[in-house]
């Protein structure tokens, strides 16, 4: 009774902070929807153009360019390169492809012309990267083509493409089919926006909670509480089940909502309640450790939320892992934040169940070990020192 009397009213004290619920509950979900018409199914992928020749060949390619068979490609057009990389690095573009002056008369006359591509690193600039690059083939096996026929043949160069044209339509070939991954499963463009800020409030409110337990210590609620006929284990247990229930309830919130609010199909429901449960244990443990190493509420204040970040950051939470280095990668798994992205991808896709995600579950469960390991022996000798 002591120890469900000590998480109510941690929960209670909890919801009453408006600012804080705010941090938990609407700013997730915000996110959420950001991501999702930013980076959802249906949005355009922007790519950006500069086109200093003006030729027929040029018009040509960025026609191929915008209309690609199966995306919708917003085609921004810029005056000069300069503007065009500006675009690029502002990440106003994915993807900014530059077409040199000459270049149709270049590809007429039997030579070659070099395009200037600028992209950043990002999931997104690879998609929109691959487009352009498909049009630029398209385009280079057809001029190929063309002059190889005028060379043979003696026609002039219009006449010779017109014909390419005419036969590249008939001449046939691999036909291939994009479908988006886990499209069966999620149908939306919500449901990688959702994982991640799922990982990344849990944890991050988390810590950001220990605040709480500072104060409860400075306050002397522990100190009184442990002089009653109350044992330390029973504090520690009371407190870090205070935590593991806020991020419970927290996780099981931004579920439910993303899923009426947004129509995101999480897969298999087992699977899910077991990554949400133990990374609750995993987030719970982490702001034990805050409360009982910060020596005050503002030390809490900046290291909970300055920590949760840099991990979520780090963890592929905040930023796609694939965007980092092989080295940043390996550094990654050292996170719990990357076992628990892995383990909702994999749960999300059709047929899997938790047998599946049983290495990543295992991982985490090893983090919470460690984590409420280091907290217990911490938040014992101080309230054994505080006695």
């Amino acid at each position: 009774m002591k120890v469900l009397s000590m998480v109510r009213t941690n929960l209670v004290r909890a919801l009453r902070d408006r600012t804080a619920l705010f941090f938990s509950v609407l700013l997730p979900l915000i996110l959420i929807l950001v991501l999702g018409l930013t980076y959802g199914s249906g949005a355009s992928l922007r790519v950006g153009l500069v086109d200093a020749d003006g030729g027929p060949l040029a018009a040509d390619l960025a026609a191929a360019i915008q209309k690609s068979p199966g995306v919708a490609v917003d085609l921004r057009r810029y005056q000069t390169v300069d503007e065009l990389r500006d675009a690029s690095s502002r990440g106003i573009v994915e993807v900014a492809l530059a077409i040199p002056a000459g270049y149709t008369a270049a590809l007429e006359g039997g030579g070659s012309a070099a395009l200037t591509f600028f992209t950043p690193p990002t999931q997104l600039a690879l998609a929109a990267r691959t487009i352009v690059d498909r049009a630029v083939a398209d385009q280079t096996a057809l001029v190929r083509a063309t002059q190889f026929a005028v060379k043979t043949q003696g026609t002039g160069f219009s006449a010779a493409l017109a014909g390419a044209q005419g036969l590249q339509a008939r001449v046939p070939g691999v036909a291939v089919t994009v479908q988006p991954v886990n499209a069966a499963s999620t149908g939306n463009g919500f449901s990688a926006g959702a994982q991640s800020q799922l990982v990344l409030f849990m944890f991050l409110t988390s810590l950001t909670g220990a605040v709480e337990l500072v104060l409860t210590r400075q306050l002397g609620v522990s100190r009184r509480i442990f002089a009653s006929p109350t044992g330390a284990t029973t504090i520690i247990v009371g407190e870090s089940l205070a935590r593991i229930a806020f991020a419970l309830a927290q996780g099981a919130f931004i579920v439910g909502a993303s899923a009426v609010l947004f129509g995101v199909s999480w897969g298999d429901p087992v699977s899910l309640a077991a990554v949400v449960l133990v990374f609750s244990v995993v987030a719970g443990g982490a702001a034990m450790i805050i409360g009982a190493l910060a020596a005050n509420p503002s030390q809490a204040g900046a290291l909970g939320p300055g920590l949760g970040m840099l991990l979520g950051l780090l963890g592929g939470a905040m930023v796609p892992l694939e965007v980092f280095p092989p080295a940043m990668q390996a550094v990654a798994r050292l996170t719990p934040h990357s076992w628990a992205m892995d383990a909702l991808a994999v749960a999300s896709q059709p047929g899997n169940s938790v047998v599946d995600i049983l290495p990543q579950l295992g991982v985490l469960a090893l983090f919470a070990v460690v984590f409420f390991a280091i907290a217990t022996v911490r938040f014992r000798r101080v309230l054994v020192g505080a006695a």
